[in-house]
């Protein structure tokens, strides 16, 4: 049985999950303009997910006009550098996404974009 306390803790929960993801979503919106003028992509974070000696496995994400693209790439070595995954999210989407996958790589993105908006 859920009481009433409970119930008052998730929807102040999902109350912040909105505001976040509608502040991170102004976010992405700015960065996509700055993507659109200065003709290129721009990182919104880079995750080591594997590393051996001299070879690593990377999850990268970047912003263009319209889409965020987060790719998985290994390189180094003998490996040549070669895409494992790709996942293509418009901006919503990945707001959503990236709230609930980590907290440490959504700080990332914004500390990314603030650093390209100044």
């Amino acid at each position: 049985m859920i009481r009433k306390e409970q119930l008052a803790i998730n929807k102040r929960q999902i109350t912040l999950d909105g505001w976040l993801i509608e502040q991170f979503r102004d976010k992405l919106t700015h960065a996509s303009v700055l993507s659109r003028k200065k003709n290129r992509p721009i990182l919104l974070y880079r995750n080591t997910v594997e590393e051996s000696e001299s070879a690593a496995e990377e999850e990268v994400a970047t912003i263009n006009e319209k889409y965020v693209v987060v790719q998985v790439l290994t390189h180094g070595g003998f490996i040549p550098p070669s895409f494992q995954q790709q996942y293509v999210f418009n901006l919503d989407d990945f707001a959503k996404w990236i709230i609930k996958r980590s907290r440490d790589l959504y700080l990332q993105c914004i500390d990314n974009i603030d650093e390209q908006l100044q």
